[in-house]
C-alpha cells in the first residue's frame, strides 16, 4: 500500500532544509515526501515492467519513501537555475552510504515532456521514477533527476549538450546527499553512482568527464550505462527521430551557430519550431523518419553515414565534439550493459566508446546481452547493482577490455 504523508510532514522537512538555503550548485530548495510505499507497494509499481521486459524481479528488501525534490543546478553556461528530481528513500537502507543518480533517457525537449510531469501532478510513477524505486527497494537510496529546462514552461532542455547534463546529475547528487544526511546522519553518502539510460547514458559519461574540475566533492565511484548514446554523431545517425532535437539545441544553446531548420528536409524544416514545441518522444517517432536520408538535408545525411562530419559541415562537427563523451582520462570503473541488437546504439559504436574508455584507463564491465535491443535496464538490474556493491566493498572493478572487439 502506499501510505499518503500528512501536509506537515512536507512543511517539517521544507524548514529543516531552509538551513541549506545559500545560493550554490546542489542546495536543496525543498523537498516534499508524497507518500510511503510499502515493500508489496514497491513489487506492485515495479515487477509487471521487469516482466514485460523478459525478466523475473528481485524480492523487494524494503518499503520506500517517496520525495520530490527541487534543487540549485546550472544551465549548459553555468548560470544558476533549478531542477526537479524523485528522491527515493528505503527504509532499510541496506546500501546506507552510497547514493545512486538515475539519468533518464529522451522524452522531449519541453516542459510537458518531464519525466516527472505525470507523477508531480497527482499521478503514476513514469517508467524513469519506477526503474529508480527498484533499486530503492533493494536497499539503495536513488534520486532521479530531471534535465534542466523541464517544469519551466518558458525553457527547454538543452538536448545532448554535454555541460547543462553533467551540471544537473551532479547536483543532483549534491542535494541528495545533503538531504540524506539530513533524514538520518547514517545515510550520508561516501560513494556515489551515476547511471543512465540511452540519452541518460550520454549525461552520465559527461558527468565523468567533469566530476573532477566541477564537483571534486561529489564521491562518484562509478558509472553505469544502459544502451548509452555516448557519441552524438552515433545519436543523429543511427536514432535520427531526435536529430531535429539535437540541431534546435544546437542553435539556441550555441547563438544560432548552425541553422537547424537549413539541415532538415521538408516539411519538417519549415515544422521544426512548431514540432519542438508539440513532440514527445513517442510522437517524434513516429513523426520522424528513422532513416536519416529522409530526414536530414542530403549532404549531411550522407556525411553522418559516411563519417565526415568535419569536411562537410566543419561548425556543426565542432559542435558534436564539444558534446562527445567519454573523452578525459577520469579512470573511473564503468559498466556497459548493452543490447546485441541494439538498433539505437549500435554495438559496433559501442565496442568503439567502451575501446576508448579502456584505453583511458578505467575498468570497463562490458557484459552484451543476446536478442537484446535497446532496453538492458531490466535484464542488467541484477548485475548492475552487484556491480556497484562489489565496489562499494572495496574490490578490484573487473574488466573486460582485454576482450572489446577493436577495428
Amino acid at each position: 500500500m502506499v501510505r499518503r504523508a500528512p501536509a506537515f510532514v512536507a512543511l517539517v522537512a521544507t524548514i529543516l532544509l531552509a538551513s541549506w538555503a545559500w545560493a550554490q550548485p546542489g542546495t536543496v530548495i525543498d523537498v516534499e515526501l508524497r507518500g510511503t510505499l510499502s515493500a508489496g507497494a514497491v513489487r506492485d509499481q515495479t515487477a509487471g515492467r521487469f516482466r514485460n521486459n523478459g525478466t523475473e524481479p528481485l524480492q523487494v528488501r524494503s518499503a520506500v519513501r517517496s520525495y520530490v525534490m527541487r534543487f540549485e543546478t546550472r544551465d549548459a553556461d553555468g548560470a544558476t537555475t533549478t531542477a526537479l528530481a524523485h528522491l527515493f528513500v528505503p527504509e532499510q537502507a541496506v546500501d546506507a552510504g552510497t547514493v545512486l543518480a538515475f539519468a533518464p533517457g529522451s522524452t522531449g525537449l519541453v516542459d510537458a515532456c518531464a519525466p516527472s510531469r505525470p507523477y508531480v501532478q497527482g499521478g503514476g510513477l513514469d517508467t524513469y521514477g519506477a526503474y529508480g524505486l527498484a533499486y530503492a527497494g533493494q536497499g539503495m537510496p536513488t534520486v532521479v533527476p530531471n534535465y534542466v529546462g523541464f517544469f519551466d514552461p518558458d525553457a527547454f532542455q538543452p538536448y545532448f549538450v554535454a555541460a547543462a547534463e553533467a551540471h544537473v546529475v551532479l547536483d543532483a547528487l549534491r542535494a541528495a546527499s545533503a538531504a540524506l544526511s539530513a533524514l538520518d546522519e547514517a545515510l550520508t553518502p561516501v560513494h556515489a553512482f551515476a547511471a543512465g539510460f540511452s540519452q541518460g547514458g550520454h549525461a552520465v559519461f559527461a558527468t565523468a568527464d567533469r566530476v573532477a574540475d566541477d564537483a571534486p566533492d561529489v564521491p562518484l565511484a562509478g558509472v553505469l550505462g544502459f544502451g548509452p548514446s555516448g557519441e552524438v554523431d552515433v545519436v543523429m545517425r543511427a536514432f535520427s527521430h531526435v536529430a531535429p532535437w539535437i540541431l534546435f539545441a544546437y542553435q539556441h544553446v550555441y547563438d544560432g551557430a548552425i541553422d537547424a531548420a537549413a539541415l532538415l528536409q521538408e516539411p519538417f524544416s519549415s515544422r521544426l519550431a512548431n514540432d519542438v514545441q508539440r513532440l514527445c518522444i513517442a510522437e517524434a517517432q513516429a513523426q520522424y523518419p528513422r532513416d536519416p536520408a529522409a530526414l536530414l538535408e542530403p549532404a549531411l545525411a550522407a556525411s553522418l553515414l559516411a563519417g565526415t562530419l568535419d569536411d562537410t559541415h566543419p561548425v556543426l562537427a565542432g559542435l558534436v565534439r564539444a558534446n562527445q563523451t567519454g573523452v578525459r582520462e577520469h579512470g573511473l570503473p564503468v559498466i556497459i550493459l548493452q543490447g546485441v541488437d541494439d538498433p539505437v546504439a549500435p554495438i559496433s559504436d559501442q565496442h568503439r566508446f567502451v575501446a576508448r574508455l579502456c584505453d583511458q584507463g578505467s575498468a570497463v564491465r562490458y557484459p552484451n546481452y543476446l536478442r537484446t535491443r535497446h532496453e538492458t535496464r531490466y535484464i542488467g538490474f541484477e548485475e548492475a547493482l552487484g556491480w556497484m556493491r562489489s565496489i562499494t566493498a572495496g574490490e578490484a572493478a573487473p574488466s573486460d577490455c582485454d576482450t572489446v572487439p577493436r577495428e
